[in-house]
């Protein structure tokens, strides 16, 4: 069974970065990531067109941990306290000890291994506090720059799930990434 310790929240720190829990104040900044048309590209979401729609993320992020079904971190820079994006975990299986990893960077913070350090860190978090077996990804195809971040963090690519996710009204295909809890720690 996973543990699900979100009481109080768990806020991790890597050398750069601070995980910490999305503040009302923080709208602005997810704002700017998921209005990104580049960001929600791969995504569920068309790019966001107002504050508003951003409130309501942050409020689905609140209500997702108050009914332990998703926990989102807000990712922070440590020297800058400049909200950079999210990480998550959800689709809890508890039997399996399964989870989804999802992971949002502002477009300015790619390519500087921030994605690499904050979902470090919560695989990390995962293995040793939650007693998680396996974290999963599933990748809209074409997006190889999440690939590249889960390869460099030891995640197994395990193939195609044919027609599995709902991409702006469209089946796609989804690459299935994993890491296994024996395979862990990461090297």
């Amino acid at each position: 069974m996973i543990t699900k310790c979100f009481v109080p929240f768990p806020t991790l720190e890597t050398e750069r970065l601070i995980l910490r829990f999305v503040e009302d104040t923080d709208v602005e900044h997810l704002y700017e990531i998921l209005s990104d048309a580049e960001n929600a590209k791969f995504d569920y979401f068309h790019p966001l067109t107002s504050i508003e729609q951003a409130q309501k993320f942050i409020d689905r992020f609140k209500k997702e941990l108050e009914d332990n079904e998703e926990i989102t971190w807000g990712i922070v820079l440590k020297e800058s306290n400049t909200f950079i994006g999210t990480c998550c975990f959800g689709n809890f299986d508890d039997g399996a000890r399964r989870v989804e990893i999802g992971y949002n960077f502002a477009r300015a913070h790619w390519g500087k291994g921030y994605a690499t350090e904050a979902l470090s860190a919560i695989i990390d978090y995962g293995f040793t506090s939650m007693n998680l077996n396996r974290i999963e990804s599933t990748i809209t195809p074409g997006n190889d720059a999440s690939v590249k971040v889960l390869s460099k963090l030891n995640f197994v690519h395990e193939g195609i799930v044919r027609e599995r996710d709902l991409i702006k009204g469209k089946l796609e295909d989804g690459i299935m990434m994993s890491i296994l809890k024996r395979e862990y720690p990461l090297k």
